[in-house]
């Protein structure tokens, strides 16, 4: 492999009788007083690998930059969608819950409506004063169930919400079971300072612990269901209104 050395000291004339002597035997002519040695193909070895030329050495650097560059865009990409579809859902869920957790007020309101009439309801749909909204009772005597409440929500099911919700749209499903016990009672003597003399209070009586459970179904078949406990005093019922 043939090299040339330009150092400083050579004169201009013997610079450029060299440079044309390398140009004939395809070398690069090096730039006067820049002293470097290069390594360059040549007719005796045409495989000779180039060495120290850094031509084009700046596309590279700018095609590694733009492959890094786009890489970074793409995960930053990626990373936002993930986080927009997990808002998404964080939505949803709530939205669910929410919706669920209201509609437990709803079975307390129609629990004590229904234990008005001993034997149930007579209209199957119940609609609120000034709405246009209804909810549709299953069971009109679901005062009377037993505690152990089925939860098997959309084929079981005592009354839901809206009455005429279509297939696969938002609604909320109810359950109500309910168990009586006796209330524990309390007494009070107030003595007059007289034996066998004295004024007595005594109190009792029984009440009915329900479990109710609120299940809402979302769009998106997003789901929440809670439960939550209800006590009726007997005795404390209002009119029969439905």
């Amino acid at each position: 492999m043939e090299y040339f050395k330009n150092t400083a000291g050579n004169k201009r004339g013997l610079f450029s009788n060299w440079c044309q002597m390398m140009i004939n035997k395809r070398l690069r002519c090096l730039p006067w007083g820049r002293p470097r040695v290069s390594y360059y193909f040549n007719e005796r070895n045409p495989f000779a690998i180039v060495l120290k030329n850094e031509n084009g050495s700046l596309l590279v650097i700018s095609l590694i930059i733009l492959m890094l560059l786009t890489l970074i865009g793409i995960a930053i990409t990626t990373t936002a969608s993930l986080e927009l579809q997990i808002a998404g859902n964080e939505r949803l869920h709530k939205n669910s819950f929410y919706r669920a957790d209201g509609g437990s007020e709803i079975s307390y309101e129609l629990l004590e409506q229904n234990l008005g009439c001993a034997g149930g309801f007579t209209n199957s749909t119940i609609t609120g004063t000034g709405s246009s909204l209804s909810l549709e009772v299953v069971k009109l005597n679901f005062w009377q169930n037993s505690p152990a409440a089925n939860q098997n929500f959309e084929t079981n099911r005592d009354f839901y919400f809206p009455s005429n919700y279509a297939a696969g749209t938002p609604h909320t499903n109810f359950t109500v079971g309910g168990n009586v016990s006796f209330s524990t009672g309390s007494a009070i003597q107030m003595v007059s300072g007289y034996e066998g003399k004295g004024k007595g209070v005594g109190a009792g009586g029984a009440h009915i612990l329900y479990d109710v459970y609120s299940q809402h179904i979302g769009t998106n078949n997003s789901q929440a269901a809670i439960k939550t406990q209800w006590r009726h005093v007997i005795g404390q019922e209002g009119d029969c209104n439905y």
